[in-house]
C-alpha cells in the first residue's frame, strides 16, 4: 500500500476499545435506536437505519480485511528479513567450504597421490589408507576450520528450516487475506444495493443525515469525557505526590535526631561520614513535588469539513499507522471496493493528476480550504489535472501502484498542505 512515512498514532486496540465505550454510550444516549424505539420509527428513519447497518457490516468486513493484510504484510517483511539472513549464512558456509576443501586438497598433495578420495571416494587399499591418513592430519591440524563450517552449516540448515515455516504461513496468510477481500466486497456490493434502493428519497437522505450529527456529536462529547477523567486522574495523582512524606526531609530528621528503634549513635563513624557529606540538610518544608505528567490527550473529534465523500458505496477501516513494508506505515484510510467505482473531489480546489510508482494513478487536490488531499491507485482519470467543484466526478477506482493487487482507493488528508492525519475522521463524517 501507499504510505510515504509514518507518524505515532494510538494504536488500533485502543481504538477499538473506545468503539466499543463509545456504542455503549451511543445506545444509552438514545442516539442509536433500541429495540423499543424502532418501533416508533417514520419510514424514512428506518430506511436511514438499514443504510446505516449495512454500512457498518461492509466496514466490519472492511476492517477484517485490512486487519488480515497488515498480518500479511507483517509475515512478508518478517520473511524477507529471514531470507536475508539465511543468504548471509549461505555466503558463510561457502567460505568456509571453499577453507575445507583447500585445506584437504593441500593435505593430500602432500600425502604424495594423486586423487583426493575423501571427495572422490576410495577404490583400493592403498587409497583407503591414504584417506586414513588425511583424515589423521586433517583432524589435527584443522579442526578448528572444521568446527567452524559445522557450526555455521548447522545454523543455515535451522535458518532454512525458519524460512520454509514462514513461507507456509504466508501462504496461508495469503488464501485467508483473498478470502476475506471476498467477503468485504460481497458486503460493499450489498450496501450498494441497500443505497440504490433507499437512497433515491430525499426524506431518507436528511434521516440518514441527521443520524450520522447525532452519532458524531455523542462521540466527540465521549472523547470529552475521556479527556476529563485523564485529567482528574492527573490531579489526583499530583496531590497524592504532594501530601506524601519527603523520603530525604524524613531521613535528615531521623538522622539529626534520632528515633525510638535504632540510635543514630550505633552507625559506624565511616557510614555517618559518609551521609553527612552526600546529603545535605534537609530545609524546613518539603519540596514541591515534581509537576505531574500531562495527560493523553484525546482524539480530535471527526469532523468532515463539509467535504463530500471520496468514494460513495465503498467500505473502508481505520489502518492508520499499519506497519507496510519497507519499514513505512499507513498514513491513510483505505476504502474497498468493485474495480471501477467512481471517484469525486471531496472539496473545490485545483486537481494534479500524476502517476507514480507507489500511489499508482494518483490525484493530488489542493483545495480552497487550503488542505490537500492525496488520492492514490486509481484505474484512470475522468479528464485532465484542473480546476474542479465539490462532488465532480474526477476519477475511477482501481489497483495500480503498490495496491497488492486489491482495487481500493488510498486517501490521505494534509492540513494546511503539511504532515498528514488519520483521515479515518474525515472519511466518516464526510458520510462514506
Amino acid at each position: 500500500m501507499l504510505e510515504p512515512d509514518g507518524q505515532l498514532v494510538p494504536t488500533r486496540a485502543r481504538r477499538r476499545r473506545l468503539g466499543a465505550v463509545v456504542l455503549v454510550a451511543l445506545t444509552a444516549a438514545g442516539v442509536l435506536p433500541s429495540a423499543a424505539s424502532a418501533q416508533s420509527e417514520t419510514p424514512a428513519e428506518q430506511a436511514a437505519r438499514e443504510i446505516q447497518e449495512a454500512r457498518d457490516q461492509a466496514n466490519a468486513a472492511a476492517d477484517a480485511f485490512f486487519e488480515a493484510e497488515s498480518t500479511l504484510d507483517g509475515l512478508e517483511i518478517d520473511l524477507e528479513d529471514l531470507q536475508e539472513e539465511e543468504s548471509e549464512l549461505q555466503e558463510d558456509v561457502d567460505a568456509l567450504q571453499s577453507d575445507v576443501e583447500a585445506l584437504a586438497l593441500e593435505r593430500f598433495v602432500s600425502s604424495g597421490t594423486t586423487g583426493i578420495p575423501l571427495l572422490t571416494g576410495v577404490s583400493g587399499p592403498q587409497d583407503q589408507i591414504q584417506a586414513q591418513v588425511f583424515t589423521d592430519i586433517l583432524t589435527n591440524t584443522g579442526a578448528d576450520t572444521l568446527d567452524e563450517y559445522d557450526a555455521a552449516a548447522t545454523a543455515l540448515g535451522e535458518k532454512q528450516d525458519e524460512v520454509a515455516d514462514r513461507q507456509a504461513e504466508v501462504e496461508a496468510q495469503r488464501e485467508e487475506h483473498e478470502r476475506l477481500e471476498e467477503a468485504a466486497l460481497a458486503e460493499v456490493e450489498r450496501l450498494q444495493e441497500v443505497e440504490a434502493q433507499r437512497l433515491e428519497d430525499e426524506a431518507v437522505r436528511r434521516a440518514l443525515e441527521a443520524q450520522l450529527a447525532e452519532q458524531l456529536a455523542a462521540e466527540a462529547a465521549e472523547q470529552e469525557a475521556i479527556a476529563a477523567q485523564q485529567q482528574a486522574e492527573a490531579e489526583a495523582e499530583a496531590a497524592a505526590a504532594q501530601a506524601a512524606p519527603d523520603p530525604a526531609a524524613t531521613a535528615a530528621a531521623t538522622t539529626a535526631g534520632g528515633s525510638d528503634e535504632t540510635d543514630s549513635t550505633t552507625a559506624p563513624a565511616s557510614e555517618n561520614a559518609q551521609d553527612s557529606a552526600a546529603t545535605p540538610s534537609a530545609p524546613e518544608t518539603a519540596p514541591a513535588p515534581a509537576p505531574a505528567p500531562e495527560p493523553e490527550p484525546a482524539p480530535a473529534p471527526p469532523s468532515g469539513g463539509g467535504l463530500a465523500c471520496p468514494m460513495p458505496g465503498s467500505a473502508y477501516s481505520d489502518t492508520w499507522g499499519a506497519p507496510r513494508s519497507g519499514g513505512r506505515s499507513h498514513e491513510g484510510v483505505d476504502l474497498i471496493a468493485p474495480h471501477g467505482l467512481p471517484i469525486y473531489a471531496v472539496t473545490s480546489g485545483h486537481a494534479t493528476f500524476k502517476s507514480t510508482s507507489l500511489g499508482g494513478n494518483s490525484v493530488s487536490l489542493v483545495g480552497d480550504n487550503g488542505n490537500r488531499y492525496f488520492y492514490a491507485h486509481l484505474s484512470g482519470y475522468e479528464g485532465s489535472s484542473r480546476n474542479v467543484s465539490k462532488g465532480e466526478l474526477i476519477g475511477y477506482n482501481g489497483a495500480t501502484g503498490n495496491a497488492n493487487g486489491t482495487n481500493h482507493l488510498h486517501f490521505q488528508v494534509h492540513p494546511g498542505g503539511g504532515q498528514a492525519v488519520n483521515p479515518y475522521p474525515t472519511v466518516r463524517a464526510a458520510g462514506c
